[in-house]
């Protein structure tokens, strides 16, 4: 059966590959944005990192990326305005931090060396104290608490990692997973609330 020309046209540029994916093109523009990353106020960016689009941290934020990190799409990193003195974010060298994730640095979040969070993860460094009936839930106050994530940590997709949390080096967070509590070196968990299913052997 014979195609009209226009139709053979569309099927011939339906299989030409996306722009953003040829390699030249995109190494270009990692190196453009960590050259970029290097001269902004308060950031320490090392070699080899890349940053795809729409990476949003605000202006002020202590960012440091090792060697070898990669940040994928449509990641944010904030804070809770007028309340982050001890505001920050550390991704260790080699940490594949994946697209859509939401970091809350407002008490400071560690990620160490060659870990992964996993896409539509969130991290979460500060939480409203609503015990109290007589204050408003908006004007309650605010407590903040670090996030330390160690080395060769596994976080898979929508992960969410509450305010405190220790997550151990070599552990692994199941998908969807709520970590409330510190989490061992080398457990696995998963659940809401994350509990340990076993170890890593």
């Amino acid at each position: 059966m014979n195609l009209d020309p226009s139709r053979q046209l569309v099927r011939l540029v339906g299989q030409l590959p996306d722009l953003h994916v040829l390699p030249p093109y995109q190494q270009a523009l990692w190196r453009i944005r960590a050259a970029l990353l290097r001269r902004a106020t308060g950031v320490t960016c090392g070699q080899r990192v890349r940053v795809d689009g729409r990476f949003y941290y605000p202006a002020g934020l202590r960012l440091i990326m090792g060697t070898g990190v990669r940040i994928k799409r449509d990641v944010r990193a904030g804070w809770e305005p007028g309340r982050a003195p001890d505001a920050s974010l550390t991704i260790g060298a080699g940490t594949e931090v994946l697209s859509e994730t939401r970091l809350d640095c407002t008490g400071g979040i560690q990620l160490g060396e060659r870990s992964h969070i996993g896409r539509r993860s969130s991290i979460y460094t500060h939480r409203h104290l609503l015990d109290r009936r007589d204050t408003p839930a908006l004007d309650a106050p605010i407590e903040t608490a670090p996030v330390t994530i160690g080395n060769d940590v596994m976080l898979y997709s929508d992960v969410v990692v509450l305010p405190g949390v220790t997550i151990g080096d070599g552990a692994v967070v199941a998908v969807r997973a709520v970590v409330s509590d510190d989490v061992p070196p080398y457990a696995i968990v998963g659940g809401m609330p994350a509990r340990v299913i076993r170890e890593r052997t």
